[in-house]
């Protein structure tokens, strides 16, 4: 099993087929055009590279074989959308990861509330971290992937009991992964580093043991546990499906960050209102208060969303140190509260604009789902016209894969950074 998932590597292209790109449907995120089957060679050779990355040994060959393996796919892809390049097909290159992950070789407890100990990263032996753990009576990684739940308890409530307490529907039990992490002692840490650390950190030690769906992970909170969860999010909120919020009031949490992250409230106070007040004023529309929600509520609403890892539109308000990333739209971390960005793409026009105010770079990760890679993408900043030819790497996917910029569900396969000139209104423009 492995820890981290994969960086560098080559940059050699794979020849492009002359049939025209236009005879072929666009591709969606849904789109898998290769059988697991198929996928099987490049998923283990993910893998090895992974592990040759981490032991600093063999990169070299694992990096040769993960090349061969893709362009042995160009035959199986010339006559698909992707056109022979397997780049090109941002959901084969997610699945085939999902399956490097060899989720088969795990056999974890099922069918009860288990409390476990992570050691890695910021956690060692003598400070690990602490969270509980349920998996489905019947939980198989072949019959995944499973929608995974990350709840984090109210104050002074220990993961196992909140779990037992507040998650004990039958159909939730039976249908997906849930998690609850212990939190700092000291509540005011819940929504610094500390805090946000234990929630991320979880996340990754349950994905790399349990077959989760990575567009279908939740963030829920139990009260106090409520605006940590939306704090988190805020900052991350491209890592999740949707948040929930049981027993608890959502804190001073701007909604600005919630373009695309669906939000629900078993009830809640004043501040739930004023979030979904603010939520509706941006035309967002994806708030959903339920007074006196139950688990089975709550349940319901989990099947109707998932992420949208490829939005059209982004709006991202930066902060120090999070949040300076959003889907495919990333800046420089901001000190000041004044910056805002919001970029839009349309895929008719192979072109993406922004428009922000408050920094003066900011960075596109780009594939086939949101743009034609094959033709010149023209980028509009504040105005100010792009127009470049941006070719798929292999490196630039297996670097984000080691660094952990990517997942299954979310694969660029290359990015460019652009200059934001200051509009003549932005405050930035001030004495010069």
């Amino acid at each position: 099993m492995i820890n981290q998932r994969i960086p560098t590597l080559l940059g050699l292209a794979i020849l492009l087929s002359a049939v025209s790109w236009a005879m072929f449907p666009v591709l969606t995120p849904q789109d898998q055009l290769l059988k697991d089957s198929e996928l099987k060679k490049l998923s283990q050779s993910f893998s090895e590279y992974i592990e040759a990355r981490i032991d600093e040994k063999g990169v070299s060959a694992a990096t040769g074989d993960v090349t061969q393996n893709m362009e042995k796919l160009q035959r199986k892809l010339a006559k698909t959308a992707a056109q022979g390049d397997i780049l090109a097909s941002p959901a084969d290159l997610g699945r085939a990861i999902w399956l490097s992950y060899d989720y088969g070789r795990n056999r974890p407890k099922r069918g009860k509330v288990a409390e476990r100990e992570f050691v890695g990263s910021v956690f060692s032996k003598e400070n690990p971290l602490v969270y509980a753990v349920w998996a489905p009576a019947k939980y198989s990684a072949s019959a995944g992937p499973y929608p995974l739940v990350i709840s984090i308890p109210d104050e002074g409530v220990r993961p196992v009991d909140h779990l037992r307490d507040h998650w004990t529907e039958g159909a939730v039990q039976e249908g997906a992964i849930l998690a609850s992490p212990a939190m700092p002692e000291d509540a005011a840490g819940w929504s610094g580093r500390e805090g946000i650390g234990r929630v991320i950190v979880l996340m990754r030690a349950i994905y790399e043991e349990y077959g989760v769906d990575f567009d279908r992970i939740y963030l829920a909170g139990h009260g106090l546990g409520v605006s940590t969860a939306l704090g988190i999010a805020e900052k991350f909120p491209d890592r999740f499906a949707g948040v929930i919020g049981r027993g608890g009031d959502a804190g001073e949490v701007a909604p600005s960050n919630f373009q695309n992250l669906p939000t629900y409230f078993a009830g809640g106070g004043g501040q739930v209102t004023k979030f979904e007040e603010g939520v509706g004023s941006l035309g967002y529309n994806n708030c959903t208060v339920q007074p006196g929600g139950l688990t089975a509520d709550i349940w319901n609403w989990i099947g109707t969303v998932k992420r949208d890892s490829y939005p059209s539109q982004v709006t991202l308000i930066p902060g120090s140190p999070f949040p300076k990333r959003a889907y495919w739209l990333e800046v420089p971390p901001s000190e000041g509260g004044s910056s805002r960005i919001h970029a839009q793409v349309d895929r008719g026009t192979n072109t993406i604009t922004v428009e922000g105010s408050g920094m003066t770079d900011f960075t596109l990760h780009l594939n086939d789902v949101l743009l034609d890679m094959n033709k010149p993408i023209v980028v509009i900043a504040n105005g100010q016209r792009h127009e470049d030819l941006v070719p798929r790497s292999r490196a630039v996917v297996l670097a984000s894969l080691f660094s952990g910029a990517c997942d299954p569900g979310r694969v660029f396969v290359n990015a460019k950074s652009y200059h934001l000139p200051h509009l003549a209104a932005d405050p930035g423009d001030e004495g010069k």
